[in-house]
């Protein structure tokens, strides 16, 4: 009898024999603790500095826009920059972006918990000194410089995961056999927009205000890069504008738009993927990326939901069944074209849905849940110092295995980088 793919993955997770255990050394970095491989539940694992047993992630990233940071960075970059960057590629760099993480980056004043347990309570000059020829106590070749933390916004780290529980925010990692949940499913860590670095990351790309002059800001060159990508048929007009430094106080549209297409974009052709190769349909929960805490003004709201529905019409997702958007601020003329665009394209969309993200389902669609993610954290981001409800990282943390099965210290696949929509250029819409 031809076994289900549940009693596949059930024999795989049996106890295997330990394997011959080797020390290995950290080759670059303190912050990379001493380790040693034990046995696993599946052959091809390792176990982490932290014990934590773990499987593969996939990065999804838009290769060109890598290629382009990495000529700015060796023509303009600092000496320690250009040092690091000489012989690196971008499916390199992506590697680097998912694993040179602190354990915890939380808020504005970027609270830091470093690999090596340090605490920096208030580490934002720390952070912006990184890659400076003049480097602090935070230092490149262990951690991500800010413009690093822009590129990795762009990209996330995608298994599968056992549940625990309905995923609630307050779960704390709590077994409530009361409360019925999904056992398995696929978990996504994608990273919406983040404003509240003044000249960092997504405030000057996205056109807020700041002075460009300040040795702390952007380099304008390489912010006008990330314009370009996000926003390519920008005006001439608007590029003179930009380039003279005149900035509004207010978020420019296309370029936010462009920017968080990227990771809806992501969220959708990996559940399509996922569930292609499962023979079946996807049901995506969709959290709200950067609409929380970080989100900086109210047009931001309106503008993402738009880019949701301007998604499914762009792309052919033969198996998404549901579209289940976790947010309840949504105007009720967005929420309805919402509604029908996904409808027009087979596609039930559920909007302001008050449905934990793991709680059971009534069909038999493979769940894929995608999680609010940090751009310089490792999975967990709170859940590393012990605050298990205070964001959706540490409450996906706390329902499933993200902490362990994303985690690059026990992951011999940090390099296995997929573009998404790589299958969608080459075989067009069916």
């Amino acid at each position: 009898m031809k076994r289900t793919r549940v009693e596949e993955l059930d024999a795989e997770l049996q106890p295997m024999s330990k394997p011959a255990a080797k020390k290995i050394k950290p080759q670059n970095s303190t912050h990379d603790p001493e380790w040693t491989p034990r046995a696993a539940p599946l052959d091809f694992l390792s176990e982490s500095p932290w014990e934590l047993p773990t499987t593969n992630n996939q990065i999804s990233n838009c290769l060109s826009l890598f290629s382009s940071f990495l000529e700015f960075k060796r023509k303009h970059g600092s000496d320690l920059e250009k040092g690091l960057y000489v012989q690196m590629n971008a499916h390199d760099l992506a590697a680097r972006l998912i694993k040179k993480r602190a354990l915890h980056f939380p808020n504005a004043s970027d609270f830091t918990v470093l690999r090596d347990k340090r605490v920096i309570p208030n580490a934002h000059q720390d952070w912006l000194r990184v890659g400076k020829d003049e480097e602090g106590v935070i230092h490149l070749k262990d951690y991500l410089s800010y413009d690093e933390m822009m590129l990795s916004s762009l990209i996330g780290s995608s298994g599968p995961t056992f549940f625990i529980n309905t995923g609630a925010r307050n779960n704390a990692a709590t077994i409530d056999e009361s409360m019925p949940h999904q056992k398995r499913g696929i978990v996504v860590g994608l990273v919406g927009t983040r404003f509240h670095a003044t000249g960092q990351i997504d405030h000057p790309i996205c056109g807020l205000g700041h002075n460009k002059k300040s040795a702390d800001a952007q380099d304008p060159r390489l912010t006008k890069i990330f314009r370009d990508f996000f926003d390519p048929d920008s005006t001439s007009e608007g590029v003179k504008v930009y380039d003279a430094g005149c900035f509004q106080q207010t978020i420019d549209k296309s370029v936010y738009k462009g920017r968080i297409r990227i990771s809806m974009e992501t969220a959708l052709l990996e559940a399509d993927r996922r569930a292609a190769a499962e023979g079946g349909k996807a049901h995506l929960f969709l959290a709200g990326l950067g609409l929380g805490v970080w989100r900086e003004l109210p047009q931001q709201l309106p503008w993402y939901f738009e880019e949701v529905a301007a998604c499914l019409e762009r792309w052919d997702l033969k198996h998404v069944n549901v579209l289940e958007l976790g947010w309840d601020h949504c105007r009720s003329a967005v929420k309805d074209k919402l509604v029908a665009t996904g409808a027009e394209h087979g596609i039930q969309v559920m909007v302001s849905s008050k449905r934990d993200a793991c709680a059971e389902l009534s069909s038999n669609d493979l769940l894929v849940t995608v999680w609010a993610w940090d751009s310089n954290s490792l999975p967990g981001n709170e859940w590393w110092s012990g605050c298990l409800t205070s964001s959706d990282d540490p409450a996906a943390a706390c329902c499933s295995t993200i902490a362990e099965l994303h985690n690059p210290y026990g992951n011999p696949f940090e390099h296995r980088v997929k573009v998404l929509q790589e299958r969608f250029r080459e075989e067009g819409p069916a």
